[in-house]
């Protein structure tokens, strides 16, 4: 539980930022471009690969392509519930974090046994936490009334990383006993697709900025050559 421990922590400071220092755009934004890069290259030359073995891997491609089109869906369904420009969007906004901070949680346990996403899963997601986080304070502080409690909007969505982390080895226990091989595959499936939608949401508002698209290119050609090296 250490690791879920630490991506809070990250969460929780990138709140604090948000709400007493501002939006921090270049900065954010290529911290947001390495940790997508890194998401998005474990989910292409790591989980899908793996999935495939189970799967086939067009099957595998496909599982992963249908859960980062649902996450889309569902990301800009709580997004564009909001309407007031001071307080409708900060509960939607929240919720997209909270479900995002879940699954963030949830995948470095269930990734834990696995060599190279052991390790650039959780580095992938502190980068991706800092500027979401950062986002997160930044949009409370303009929809509240005072700094605390923008602070504590924004920290209750990133408590959700600690409530995927408890939650998943019981749930891997219940879905193995019920469902046997195929539950493994199905959990890298959802984690694969949530690290493809993860790292296009982290440089798509970015996409126009050379320095964006070269650090996301970079980290994830890294992922990719320790990949071919396996």
């Amino acid at each position: 539980m250490a690791i879920p421990w630490l991506l809070t922590l990250v969460g929780l400071a990138g709140v604090g930022a948000g709400v007493y220092l501002g939006h921090a755009r270049v900065l954010s934004s290529l911290l947001a471009a390495a940790g997508g890069g890194l998401l998005f290259g474990i989910s292409l030359f790591w989980l899908i690969p793996e999935v495939g073995f189970t799967t086939g891997q067009w099957q595998a491609v496909g599982l992963a392509l249908l859960v980062a089109g649902m996450m889309a869906g569902l990301d800009q369904l709580l997004l564009h519930a909001g309407h007031s420009p001071r307080q409708g969007i900060l509960w939607p906004v929240l919720a997209a974090m909270a479900l995002h901070s879940f699954l963030d949680g949830w995948s470095v346990r269930a990734l834990a046994a696995r060599p190279l996403p052991e390790i650039a899963a959780p580095i992938g997601l502190a980068l991706h936490k800092v500027p979401e986080g950062i986002a997160a304070g930044w949009i409370a502080r303009r929809s509240t009334s005072s700094a605390w409690k923008a602070a504590a909007a924004g920290g209750a969505a990133q408590l959700a990383t600690l409530v995927g982390a408890l939650i998943e080895p019981g749930a891997d226990r219940l879905g193995t006993a019920q469902f046997g091989n195929g539950w493994p595959a199905a959990v890298l499936a959802i984690i694969a697709g949530s690290f493809l939608f993860l790292g296009f949401h982290a440089v798509l508002p970015h996409w126009k900025k050379a320095s964006v698209l070269a650090v996301f290119a970079a980290t994830m050609l890294l992922v990719a050559g320790a990949g071919m090296v396996r």
